[in-house]
């Protein structure tokens, strides 16, 4: 039987699907899925909506648990990693490690003492923490606490790293900014989040660079953090950073969001190895009243070639539009795609659809492949679960589904679509939640498609 691009794999789970339930631990919803080279996965997901906690799955190839292989307390298949008294919120972002071990960057609020921020914590490849990084595994970011010049009023827990520079300014990080954060090649850690500039009051994007111990690089902008400054817009302008990747000579692309006197956009910048504003790279503006915003990131190993997916909100806010943007390796429009210019999508017929995640595929990274959801912010009948590709010109690939896109949509159930990897085996794998009408999660999926 001949197996079509864009067909669900038949040798996962359940022809292709598999439920987020299991006996052997408490978990609703896969929040991350993350491909060895083998074909197993590395799954995060979150115990609760908000819980001390989260669990990290390995499964198998073929949709099951790992048990009996080394991965988890008594080689179980999963890890449950505690947060003590701190609750933990929104959505895990997670990365793999060059090791086989993951690195995960969450927020959080403390039920003791109400302080917030976000933790980024990296477990081994059997699933322990590793405690030669941060305390025990975990490095925590309380809010104001990340400098861009060290100061007595600093705090980074647990890091240990005293200043030489008591007097000058610091830029204070803000809780629930949606950080995120990857391993350079070096065993270097570079996260991003947001925060507020005591001089102005202003929110800026923050680019941050770890030692593997967790610790600040006070090689990287003398003191292991940067701000984001665009000096493109005008005075008033402020900026969130939301996401980062690593070019192949280890610059960092950092994009994010940005208002200026109520001009909306998003924005996308790079950093050079020393921590500078790289003024060589071709800074990415984009502005709309419909609120703009980018999701996810994806560099293309071979040439540096960058692509950054989203959406933005269609009249009345039911339907989406998802936003794509790919960048040449300077930053300028890839001449290719789209012509130049920002790819606007509305696949799914009549409601749109926004994107949350991308990336290069199809073994010599010839397509573009992107997922998310169907229809706009709320949670309607019609929010499923969707995936297409596109030729790097900007088209979709009629090969894949004999349209270009697919979608997942189980009878009585609403998809909604988090995370998107495609496999050294060329498949695409995408997590998500089964939602509510009212947008809270019920339970979790897992699906595989052929690439």
């Amino acid at each position: 039987m001949t197996v079509q691009a864009g067909e669900l794999d038949s040798t996962f789970a359940n022809d292709g699907i598999l439920n987020w339930e299991f006996p052997e631990f408490v978990s609703i919803a896969p929040h991350a899925v993350l491909s060895l080279p083998d074909g197993r996965l590395l799954v995060v997901a979150n115990e609760a909506v908000r819980f001390p906690g989260f669990v990290v799955a390995r499964l198998t190839e073929e949709g099951r648990l790992d048990v009996g292989s080394g991965f988890g307390e008594n080689q179980q298949g999963f890890a449950r990693i505690s947060t003590g008294d701190k609750i933990l919120l929104g959505k895990f972002r997670a990365s793999l490690l060059s090791n086989g071990g993951v690195l995960v960057t969450v927020e959080y609020a403390s039920r003791s003492s109400g302080e917030g921020g976000f933790v980024e914590i990296q477990l081994l490849p059997d699933g322990r923490l590793n405690d030669k990084f941060g305390e025990g595994g975990v490095v925590t970011f309380p809010s104001f606490s990340i400098p861009t010049t060290l100061n007595r009023g600093a705090r980074f827990a647990r890091a240990g790293q005293n200043s030489s520079h008591d007097d000058q300014p610091s830029i204070q990080s803000s809780a629930h900014s949606g950080a995120s954060g990857i391993e350079l090649s070096d065993g270097k850690i570079a996260l991003v989040s947001s925060g507020i500039d005591p001089a102005t009051r202003q929110t800026k994007g923050l680019v941050v660079r770890l030692n593997p111990d967790g610790t600040f690089d006070s090689t990287f902008n003398k003191t292991g953090s940067a701000t984001v400054e665009l000096t493109e817009l005008g005075p008033a302008a402020i900026n969130a950073a939301s996401g980062v990747a690593v070019q192949a000579d280890g610059g960092l692309v950092v994009y994010g969001t940005f208002s200026d006197e109520g001009t909306l956009g998003v924005y996308a910048v790079r950093f050079t190895t020393d921590g500078i504003r790289d003024d060589k790279f071709r800074t990415t503006i984009l502005s709309s009243g419909r609120l703009p915003t980018f999701r996810d990131i994806a560099v293309r190993k071979k040439d540096g070639i960058i692509a950054l997916v989203g959406g933005q909100d269609v009249e009345g806010w039911v339907g989406g539009e998802g936003v794509i943007v790919v960048l040449s390796a300077d930053g300028s429009p890839h001449p290719l795609f789209n012509n130049g210019q920002p790819l606007y999508t509305k696949v799914v017929p009549e409601i749109g659809q926004t994107w949350s995640s991308c990336a290069f595929g199809d073994g010599d990274e010839s397509k573009l492949i992107v997922a998310g959801s169907s229809g706009g912010v709320f949670t309607t009948d019609e929010t499923h679960a969707v995936c297409a590709r596109y030729c790097l010109t900007g088209e979709l690939d009629s090969e894949f589904n004999g349209s270009g896109w697919v979608s997942f949509n189980k009878p009585e159930k609403l998809e909604f679509g988090l995370d998107l990897q495609v496999t050294a085996q060329n498949k695409i794998v995408i997590c998500g939640e089964y939602v509510r009408l009212s947008g809270l999660p019920s339970s979790g999926w897992i699906a595989r498609f052929i690439a």
